[in-house]
Parts: C-alpha cells; sequence; structure tokens
C-alpha cells in the first residue's frame, strides 16, 4: 500500500512539473505578443536580438533603425496577425535550449523574451531576395548562374570565395585570386559539397574535396566579438597547408 502511495504521489508530482514546463513560456511570450498587438515598432525593434540574419543574399538586420525601416518587409500584415491571434499556450512552444518556437519555427524567441530569428519570409522579402539572386547571377561567370540559392560569398588574404546550393544539401565551391573578379573564370570548381554542425550553437562547415585536396569553410555563427565570420583551411593529403580568416565579400 505504502509503494502504492509513493507510486500515486510521485506520478502526480511528475505531472505537475509537466504542466509547468509546458506552460512556464507563457509569461515571457505575453509581452511580445502585446507589442505586436499595440503595434509598437520601437518596443519590438528594441526586443531583436542583433544582428538578424536573413535569408542570403538579403542583408542582415543591424539595429533598430533597420528593423524599423524594413518593419513590413520582414513582419508583413498576415504574419503580424498570426502573432497577435495566436493561443499562447498551444501555438508556442519551448524548444529546449532552442527557446521558444512560434508556427512551426516562423519566429524564435530566447528565455528573456528577445527576438533571435524570424525564418518566416513575407511575400515581399521574398521578391526581393530573388531579384539580389537574379542580380548576382549576373555579376557572376557565366559557368557559375545556375543555381538554387546562395550560401556564402568570402574574402580571404588569398582568394575569393563562394559556396551556392545546386539542389537540397548538394553544394558547389568556386574560387578565385584575390585580384580577380568574379565575373572572371573561377580557378577553381568542385561540387559535391556537404555541410556538417559543429555543436549545438549554429556553427557550420562546408568540406569540398578534390583530388586529394581537402577545402573546409567555417562558418561562425556563434563565437566571440574578436570572431571572423569565417575560416577556410585547405588540407593535401590530410595535412592543412593554408588556414585564412575571411570576411563577408
Amino acid at each position: 500500500m505504502r509503494f502504492f502511495k509513493y507510486s500515486v504521489y510521485l506520478f502526480l508530482l511528475l505531472m505537475a512539473f509537466s504542466g509547468l514546463a509546458a506552460t512556464k513560456h507563457i509569461n515571457i511570450v505575453k509581452p511580445v505578443v502585446a507589442a505586436f498587438k499595440a503595434g509598437d515598432k520601437a518596443a519590438i525593434a528594441k526586443r531583436v536580438h542583433y544582428p538578424l540574419q536573413r535569408k542570403e543574399p538579403l542583408q542582415a538586420i543591424e539595429n533598430e533603425q533597420m528593423l524599423i525601416e524594413n518593419f513590413e518587409q520582414i513582419f508583413d500584415k498576415e504574419f503580424v496577425e498570426k502573432i497577435v491571434n495566436s493561443n499562447i499556450r498551444h501555438d508556442w512552444e519551448m524548444m529546449g535550449w532552442r527557446g521558444i518556437m512560434f508556427d512551426s519555427g516562423k519566429l524564435w524567441l530566447d528565455f528573456d523574451g528577445s527576438i533571435w530569428a524570424v525564418p518566416y519570409e513575407s511575400e515581399a522579402e521574398k521578391a526581393r531576395r530573388e531579384a539580389l539572386i537574379d542580380e548576382q547571377k549576373q555579376a557572376l561567370h557565366k559557368s557559375l548562374r545556375e543555381f538554387i540559392k546562395p550560401i556564402l560569398t568570402w574574402q580571404t588574404k588569398q582568394h575569393l570565395i563562394r559556396i551556392d546550393e545546386l539542389a537540397d544539401n548538394q553544394y558547389r565551391y568556386a574560387a578565385w585570386g584575390i585580384d580577380q573578379s568574379m565575373k572572371d573564370e573561377p580557378s577553381l570548381v568542385i561540387t559535391g559539397g556537404t555541410l556538417s554542425f559543429d555543436g549545438s550553437g549554429g556553427n557550420h562547415f562546408y568540406t569540398f574535396t578534390n583530388n586529394g585536396y581537402r577545402y573546409v569553410c567555417h562558418v561562425t555563427v556563434l563565437g566571440t566579438e574578436h570572431s571572423s565570420p569565417g575560416l577556410l583551411e585547405v588540407f593535401k593529403n590530410n595535412v592543412q597547408i593554408l588556414s585564412e580568416p575571411a570576411s563577408s565579400f
């Protein structure tokens, strides 16, 4: 009987903790929804964790003023209405260390209520992105104009580097000398690259192999104020022969 009572008590305790875990995000989300309901762009801008990354090749949102100027592009009327009319208990979910997710990942909050990612893409933003991609294609050598989306464009001490996605999880690496233009024929093109993630902070790297050489582009998402946006490493027969920090180009 004691064991039965203990089991029931433990079950009720676990249920209580489970209920708390499922609803503890409510007080974090409420002021965010309230800011959208009030149409307070300044209050929303203060809640954003900068820089707010956008899909390539759109420029990241660097500060509050830039967020306010581009507010309707990022948060169109349809998306704002979804947020305003959302059920906080059911439409917003705690997702472990990643934070709080809205509408299957269209917006993410940190545990302090700051907005750290907005994967949602409005029609205006999509059109703008596609126009920029078309512009990029015209600025590339004709052999590189076929791709689905740009991944990164880097400059190192010796090289210009570009990675594009050709199809789902299929990547292409192109490189030029630092004194060349991307309209020139690239000195090196490698397809069949792979994407790997380095830990849980978002840092990741692309790997390309070619005739005994391995090219690795490390992308820094979570770093220090002194971290470069990326790092290019080149290996020959598994021996490193080059390591150069990279900046966006």
